[in-house]
């Protein structure tokens, strides 16, 4: 017998987070892809790290899902850096109170996820030659879903 399975890292967190960041960000591009690949001066780009079991029982699981949002603002020269890297620094402020406001996730009174949080940012993120050109932050998003 074929078993039934939903996607749950991309229906209860990948897409709703992307929704829920767009609702925010109106003019920032997000994209989640594998490689790098710009898409302007300032863009959000979203790289899965884990999903990890917490608990399991005979009729459900609890899973922790991580999310690497990384910001990237274009750098054109050194006038240029300290502003941009305020804009990072406001960025991921109002990342950290959007994603806080909405800990428990349920648009529309569907379950997505609980205990959403941004647990790290970093500045100073290791970045890869090709986004040298950018001043870039790693806001990491963790969430736990009742599968």
């Amino acid at each position: 017998m074929p078993i039934l399975f939903t996607e749950v890292f991309k229906d209860n967190v990948l897409d709703p987070l992307i929704s829920l960041l767009h609702t925010e960000f109106t003019r920032v591009p997000i994209h989640h892809d594998v490689e790098f690949k710009p898409h302007g001066s300032f863009f959000l780009r979203m790289i899965p790290i884990n999903d990890n079991i917490v608990e399991q029982t005979t009729e459900d699981q609890i899973r922790n899902y991580a999310i690497m949002l990384r910001l990237y603002r274009k750098t054109p020269g050194r006038v240029d850096r300290e502003d941009n890297f305020r804009q990072l620094m406001n960025y991921t402020d109002r990342l950290k109170r959007l994603i806080g406001n909405n800990s428990n996730y349920s648009p529309s009174s569907t379950y997505k996820w609980h205990d959403g949080r941004i647990s790290s940012v970093s500045f100073q993120p290791d970045i890869d030659e090709d986004e040298a050109q950018y001043q870039c932050a790693d806001a990491l998003f963790e969430c736990t879903v009742l599968v």
